[in-house]
């Protein structure tokens, strides 16, 4: 029988070409989403995770829980020697974190690194925004593909971890979120937010997004706080404590509510004064008077630029009840020694 060679060399690479092809597309796949995805779920499955129950407190694949940050692409937001320094002892990174230290050995640590590395899903910045002409698109984009939800709050998806954005485009200027986005450790020394060493476009974006939030998502705040209210049967100050949160009150006034956030320009000495004796400085009508009609602090010097931050007047933002339960908080946390030295 007569072969033609040159039909059968033809079939034969065409075939070597598609198991190529094939190979190509399993590798793809490997290190594409699908990757990270197994990554997380193998994680989640791991020695190290069922020994130390992470998932009490972190999500890794579908569920966990959300009072620590979501872990799923963790090593997208921090470097591999971040991981392990906080790993080796949480409470040197950031002092009274509520992550234990849980002395993991050094091969643990470098488990766990590994896992999160491979959980890593690599952020195409400026294919995104290659795809939104809209620049609040745009940043959203870029806003949930860093998973900022994962230590951040709007209405009722995200943690605790960072401030609260439901209010964020009222409570921050346009000026302002550019120069914390560059570079937050730089403003804040010792913020647990990272530098993402963002490109000048793409900060542009998400400060459009980030300004664009101005309390469309509240109502939905204020279901889960009545639902977990309801549930917890929480009392004035505790539902208080979440009309703060959702405020974001700390972002300004401190983690305490003690103040010391830098407030350039800001008299008498260039920082957001704390609050938490505020309720025995001004009484309780007089601290509702200025929740709702805000402030602005005086300059420290007359000509020059106005300090960054002031008290947005929160009226429509709370109603009549959530004031009264603000004020119960704030009046809940007054240092015992401020009460003294105010005897």
């Amino acid at each position: 029988m007569l072969v033609d060679r040159r039909s059968s060399c033809v079939t034969l690479t065409r075939l070597v070409l598609a198991v190529c092809a094939l190979l190509a597309a399993s590798r793809a796949r490997a290190t594409g989403p699908d990757r990270a995805q197994e990554a997380a779920e193998r994680f989640a499955k791991s020695e190290v995770v069922k020994q130390k129950n992470c998932v009490i407190c972190h999500t890794i694949g579908a569920s966990g829980g959300t009072v620590g940050p979501n872990l799923n692409h963790v090593a997208s937001r921090r470097t591999l020697d971040w991981l392990r320094t906080w790993l080796r002892d949480p409470n040197a990174v950031r002092p009274g974190t509520k992550m234990p230290n849980f002395r993991f050995a050094p091969e643990e640590v470098e488990a766990v690194v590994g896992y999160l590395k491979d959980m890593k899903r690599p952020v195409d910045a400026a294919g995104l925004l290659g795809r939104h002409s809209d620049p609040v698109a745009a940043g959203e984009a870029l806003f949930n593909a860093y998973d900022c939800l994962a230590c951040h709050r709007i209405g009722d998806e995200g943690r605790f971890i960072g401030p609260n954005l439901t209010w964020v485009g009222v409570r921050k200027s346009r000026e302002w979120e550019r120069t914390w986005l560059r570079d937050p450790p730089a403003y804040k020394p010792g913020t647990f937010m990272p530098n993402f060493r963002l490109a000048p476009e793409a900060i542009d974006a998400l400060t459009a997004f980030l300004h664009s939030l101005q309390g469309q998502a509240n109502d939905k705040s204020r279901k889960w706080e009545s639902t977990t209210s309801f549930i917890l049967g929480s009392r004035p100050r505790e539902r208080g404590r979440m009309v703060a949160e959702r405020l974001a009150c700390w972002a300004c006034h401190g983690e305490d509510l003690s103040g010391g956030v830098r407030n350039p320009n800001a008299a008498p000495d260039e920082t957001v004064p704390g609050i938490n004796s505020a309720f025995l400085d001004l009484g309780g009508e007089m601290l509702k008077k200025k929740i709702l009609e805000g402030s602005d602090p005086a300059k420290l010097a007359a000509g020059g630029e106005a300090p960054p931050f002031s008290c947005p007047a929160w009226k429509g933002a709370v109603d009549e009840s959530e004031i009264k339960d603000l004020v119960a908080y704030l009046e809940s946390i007054v240092p015992e020694s401020a009460k003294w030295e105010f005897r």
